[in-house]
């Protein structure tokens, strides 16, 4: 084998920062087997096609049943919407393909669960995108306490600060939908806190927590871009009006 084939699933926000990372990738592991971004899936076929130009993809797919089944690929990356992630990766993991799927994982989990079961019977590789986890610091603060410099660590303190939707006229995205994203801000970005401390500190014995929703109302969306806003909200940015 000279490459592995990447077929990946979703071509928005995150799969533009995907596919900015395998495009890199050589130039930070020369020595690595390369991985060719063969193909890009999305349901919207025009907007599929225009971003496997973009982005440097050889082919595109609207079909992801179909993409899990090709004898040509070997890892099927998975950034589609949440509710999408578990039956992509069961039926990949049962064709064999290697996995790489965005977090959270999945709407439960129980959902979860029957992932992680399907990959391990597969016998395939599997991961989750806690990218936090390779960040220059983090790696110090991992080999720091592995190595007994730090002690007994007692506590663990984490914040996750982002704000882009704390506007009120951002738009329903579906991230903020149950139904979609199974877990709003919690599974979207605290998901990074829970696995830094699961990394650096172990596992967790009890949970006490408090949520509250800030914006109550939202615009309906227009053609979104992931992070991107409608365009009534984009035209209101561009002129500096509001």
């Amino acid at each position: 084998m000279d490459q592995l084939n990447i077929g990946m699933v979703g071509y928005k926000f995150m799969g533009k920062a995907h596919s900015n990372a395998y495009r890199a990738l050589p130039m930070f592991f020369p020595d690595r087997l390369p991985l060719a971004m063969q193909v890009i899936c999305g349901r919207n076929k025009e907007a599929v096609a225009s971003a496997a130009d973009q982005f440097g993809w050889a082919e595109f797919s609207t079909d992801w049943k179909t993409l899990v089944s090709r004898d040509d690929i070997d890892i099927i990356d998975i950034n589609a919407p949440s509710n999408a992630h578990k039956a992509i990766a069961v039926a990949a993991a049962g064709a064999g393909k290697h996995l790489y799927c965005e977090k959270p994982l999945a709407l439960s989990l129980a959902d979860s669960r029957d992932m992680l079961e399907a990959a391990e019977s597969a016998g395939v590789k599997h991961m989750v995108g806690f990218n936090y986890r390779f960040a220059p610091a983090v790696i110090l603060a991992k080999k720091l306490i592995e190595e007994g410099r730090l002690g007994d660590i007692y506590h663990f303190r984490g914040w996750f600060l982002q704000d882009w939707l704390v506007d009120p006229d951002f738009p329903l995205a579906w991230r903020l939908q149950q139904e979609i994203a199974g877990s709003g801000a919690h599974g979207d970005l605290g998901a990074h806190l829970i696995d830094m401390a699961h990394y650096l500190v172990g596992n967790m014995k009890e949970v006490i927590g408090m949520s509250e929703t800030f914006i109550k109302e939202r615009p309906l969306p227009g053609e979104s871009g992931g992070f991107i806003c409608d365009k009534r909200i984009h035209d209101r940015n561009r002129t500096g009006n509001g």
